[in-house]
């Protein structure tokens, strides 16, 4: 299991109390009714009672502003706002630090409006304000610099060395963390130059520098002792001790001496939290323990402590507390073969962690964490649904079975929304659910919807059946039956499927061989061959696949039995998930009317697209509701305007595109700019507000990074972000001949046979190509794909 970082002091987390810690307010501030409420609050913090520190800081801040004190209300409302976070509210957090940055304007105070700043670059470390986090704490540092401010300085640079981290300016981070820790010591601030030290340790881990990390860590663990007790002293001290574990489990030499530093560190911290009625620090403290009582097998000692430490999370309400010990307790059990109430663990961690999933994704997948929400907690998902399907095996009911292969389908599910999320880095999935969408297995009755679970031992297929007809004499409004889901299993781990696929990508884009053939003829024996019977019994054309981790970066297409590629035999589509699709209109398809956005030219140091000429002529010959941008027309003012103005149901971009890991990088250009995600998914969505959702969103020389599994989730995506029913988009930067014909054999299949679905349009024009011996490799046509409404 991947560690989880302690929580407020860890590396890539927010650093929560840093203000407390960094600006006294009860210094700062005159006696007054105030002052008091200030000192309550403070105490409270330092025993990690933040509930009521934010009423106290609150108190605090009302009774500065009645006496007309702006600088120590501004004082009072970063206490607030840094208590908000040590609880998880950012959004609150972000809201009060408002309110502190026009107390801070008020009182005309330079340093106060430096703290203001401060604190927000440090909330916006891992938010979706990310970008400005750098800027907000540079000014900051500044200004503490010109005041001789040590303790604000030592601040800024702490947190500024974690971006530096992101940066993988790995030499300016540890210079930054030495200041800061110098700076701390002369300011007779002890726990931020712990903190400081602590960091540089953890930085030095993620840079594989053991040697120093232990050093580093060795040398955090011993000044804290000097900390005098508190909630803060606490959490230095797990966090020193994760080091030493993930030092003892990942570095070559694995001593037992760091585990055993470790276990130390984590009693001592358990020790001083229960001295000082410090209920959250507990909880954190006992469960770590039990982690690595866990490591070490001893099973009955890790569950009593995991027990205790989720019993103290809920009595203080701390739900990310919870889901982590429910989870390890739920581990726990499974391992020691109690399968149903490991099960029950699984659905309340997976049923906590909803609340807090949406923060829990932009916390993980911020440009700044460098990590994701599937690295993180993916595997609370995959491990209950894992159980779920054991169970399905021994269970007798049918009816019963049918219910857990739901739930285990609906659990991966789960995970693939949260993953949109933590990409996209917004709620694009929620605001989706929230307008009109469907199941996509209630789609089409032609259509086997296959949904791929990967897990340790072996790869799960469940593929959805359609549901029965209506009787002839139900009632209306009577509820549909649902179709059955059917299972296969293949004998492949997800780490062999990970490596074939792997494989498979990377001789696919080699257009002078065929070493495909190997990879592409073994992924179809695990994944299609099982299958064969099913889809020939049902009469199925279509296969809508609903890919996992590798499997989104390949195409399904140019697998292959031995003879054919499944393109010859089905048409092929792809999902984002089975709840991700905008409804399709009823009634027979309406003649679209498109905007083709093109360039030919080299602009932006991107090669010309001479071919590109020939595609649009194409298709605004097919089409006589169109009009098109070309070249310096091509202006992101320009396609923003149109389709703002007309009621387009295609919008087709002929230009260079890449879909990056990092969503921030991902863009397709036009003639004067990039188009980012953002761009797009402003200039689309409003049509889906007014019933209209747009049909077809086409990226004909789009590309993503061979085997980079995020990059192909951000495509997989698109569709949604941008609010279309479906796109039409490219794995791999296509030889711009190739794609010309198939683009143009692909519409002309829309406008003269409208019986055909979007899939089988792109099948037909596949088959094409292929059939031609100049672009017969599928490095041609098999990186087109439909994702999402395929119909």
């Amino acid at each position: 299991m991947r560690e989880l970082p302690v929580p407020a002091l860890s590396l890539f987390t927010p650093i929560l109390a840093l203000l407390v810690a960094a600006m006294p307010v009860a210094a700062a501030v005159r006696v007054s009714p105030g002052a008091a409420r200030v000192a309550a609050a403070e105490g409270l913090v330092d025993r990690g009672q933040f509930e009521d520190a934010v009423g106290e800081w609150r108190s605090a801040a009302r009774e500065f502003g009645k006496t007309k004190d702006a600088g120590a209300e501004a004082g009072a409302l970063l206490g607030q706002a840094a208590a908000l976070r040590a609880l998880g509210h950012h959004k609150l957090a972000l809201e009060v630090l408002a309110d502190a940055g026009e107390a801070a304007d008020r009182a005309k105070s330079r340093r106060r409006q430096a703290e203001v700043k401060l604190a927000r670059g440090v909330a916006d470390i891992f938010s979706r304000q990310a970008n400005q986090s750098e800027d907000l704490l540079r000014d900051a540092l500044k200004v503490a610099r010109a005041e001789k401010a040590d303790a604000l300085a030592a601040t800024a640079l702490d947190a500024l060395a974690i971006i530096l981290v992101a940066q993988d300016k790995y030499p300016e981070a540890i210079t930054s963390w030495d200041e800061a820790a110098a700076l701390a010591t002369r300011a007779k601030e002890p726990a931020l130059a712990v903190r400081a030290r602590k960091n540089k340790a953890d930085a030095a881990f993620g840079a594989k520098q053991y040697g120093d990390a232990q050093r580093w860590a060795g040398e955090a663990a011993e000044t804290a002792k000097a900390l005098p007790d508190g909630h803060e002293k606490a959490f230095l001290m797990m966090g020193v001790a994760q080091i030493f574990q993930r030092l003892f489990t990942e570095a070559p030499e694995h001593e037992n001496a760091l585990r055993l530093r470790a276990f130390k560190l984590h009693a001592a911290a358990a020790k001083i939290a229960e001295a000082i009625g410090d209920r959250r620090a507990l909880s954190y403290a006992l469960g770590y323990q039990g982690g690595l009582y866990e490591f070490e097998k001893k099973h009955d000692a890790a569950l009593a402590l995991s027990r205790r430490a989720l019993a103290l999370a809920q009595q203080a309400q701390i739900p990310d507390a919870v889901y982590r010990w429910q989870w390890q307790t739920a581990r726990l059990l499974a391992k020691e073969k109690q399968r149903d109430p490991a099960i029950d663990g699984y659905r309340r961690a997976v049923e906590t962690l909803g609340v807090l999933r949406n923060d829990v994704a932009i916390r993980q997948g911020n440009v700044n964490a460098h990590s994701s929400f599937r690295e993180s907690v993916g595997g609370l998902y995959s491990e209950l649904a894992d159980l779920l399907l054991q169970r399905a095996d021994v269970v007798k009911d049918p009816k019963e079975v049918q219910a857990l292969l739901r739930e285990a389908r609906g659990t991966a599910e789960l995970l693939k929304a949260a993953e949109l999320e933590d990409y996209f880095q917004d709620d694009c999935v929620s605001l989706l659910k929230a307008a009109k969408t469907k199941t996509i297995e209630s789609l089409s009755r032609s259509a086997a919807v296959i949904y791929v679970i990967p897990l340790p031992d072996r790869t799960e297929i469940l593929v959805s059946l359609p549901p029965p007809p209506l009787p002839a004499n139900a009632k209306p409004g009577a509820e549909r039956p649902v179709g059955e889901v059917a299972r296969f299993k293949a004998e492949v781990s997800d780490e062999q499927l990970t490596a074939t696929v792997r494989q498979f990508r990377l001789h696919l884009e080699a257009r002078t061989t065929n070493e495909f053939l190997t990879e592409a003829q073994q992924l179809y024996a695990w994944l299609i061959k099982p299958l064969e019977g099913l889809m020939a019994a049902h009469h199925f054309d279509t296969m809508v696949f609903v890919p996992d981790g590798a499997l989104r970066t390949i195409p399904m297409a140019a697998l292959h039995d031995g003879e054919h590629f499944l393109i010859e035999k089905y048409a092929v589509a792809i999902s984002p998930g089975l709840e991700l699709t905008i409804e399709t209109k009823t009634g027979p398809r309406v003649v679209p009317r498109l905007i083709i956005s093109a360039i030919t030219e080299s602009v932006q140091n991107f090669p010309p697209l001479p071919n590109v000429q020939g595609e649009v002529d194409a298709i605004g010959k097919l089409f006589t509701q169109h009009d098109t941008l070309m070249n310096g027309q091509y202006l992101k003012a320009s396609i923003e305007e149109k389709i703002a103005a007309v009621p387009y149901s295609i919008v087709h971009i002929a230009s260079h595109g890449h879909i990056d890991n990092d969503v921030r990088k991902s863009y397709v250009l036009t003639s004067d700019t990039k188009l980012t995600l953002d761009d797009l998914e402003r200039m689309i969505r409003p049509l889906q507000l007014n019933d209209n959702a747009l049909e077809m969103l086409t990226l004909s020389a789009c590309q993503t990074a061979a085997g980079d599994d995020r990059a192909a989730l951000g495509l997989a995506g698109m569709a949604v972000k941008a609010g279309a029913r479906s796109a039409f988009a490219t794995l791999w930067f296509v030889n711009d001949q190739a794609s010309a014909h198939l683009v143009i054999d692909f519409y002309s299949g829309l406008k003269n046979q409208p019986e055909r679905s979007k899939a089988q349009a792109l099948q037909a024009a596949q088959v094409k190509l292929l059939k031609d011996e100049r672009f017969a490799h599928p490095c041609f046509w098999a990186p087109y794909l439909i994702i999402g409404n395929w119909l």
